[in-house]
């Protein structure tokens, strides 16, 4: 369950993100998927409960659900720009930049579904793809993954609730 202090992202959660993206066959068609999250703590000061905090704050802020809710639609908040995927995010300045690979950039501008996925138990950057299903799977039946959907909007148009123009 998300707190409702959950702070706004800072510029330095999402810099130390981990970022996994696949595209999957499901039982509605192919989908592009977007999966973010944090690290072990490793700084003085983080805690498991303070990056948790933040995390929520990030989950506020792409407007998720739980996976037991029904998928919320999250608005127009995804630009690819070549190799790069930019999410907006509510209640901040500034976006939020991550590579992605040739293939799935094409097959999000070209129009396909995105799911956006936030977890709120940590992660090793660099999980080898394989690891993630667990991970996947077990956040979402205790309750510690977020998910929204979206779709990739052209460049030079405004994104999300009072996001810079791309």
């Amino acid at each position: 369950m998300l707190i409702e202090t959950a702070p706004a992202p800072t510029a330095g959660l999402l810099a130390s993100l981990g970022v996994w993206f696949w595209i999957e066959l499901t039982e509605v068609g192919h989908v592009a998927f977007l999966l973010l999250a944090h690290p072990p703590a490793r700084r003085g000061g983080e805690s498991v409960e303070s990056i948790e905090l933040s995390m929520q704050g990030l989950v506020s802020a792409l407007t998720l659900a739980e996976p037991s809710a029904k998928l919320p639609d999250i608005g127009p908040r995804l630009v690819v720009h070549g190799r790069a995927a930019i999410l907006s995010l509510d209640g901040c300045s500034f976006v939020m930049r991550v590579p992605v690979s040739a293939e799935w950039a094409e097959f999000v501008t070209a129009g396909a579904p995105v799911v956006i996925e936030v977890g709120l138990d940590p992660l090793q950057p660099m999980t080898p793809f394989d690891a993630l299903r667990p991970y996947v799977s077990e956040g979402a039946r205790h309750g510690r993954l977020f998910l929204g959907k979206t779709r990739a909007e052209p460049p030079r148009r405004f994104i999300g609730a009072g996001g810079p123009p791309i």
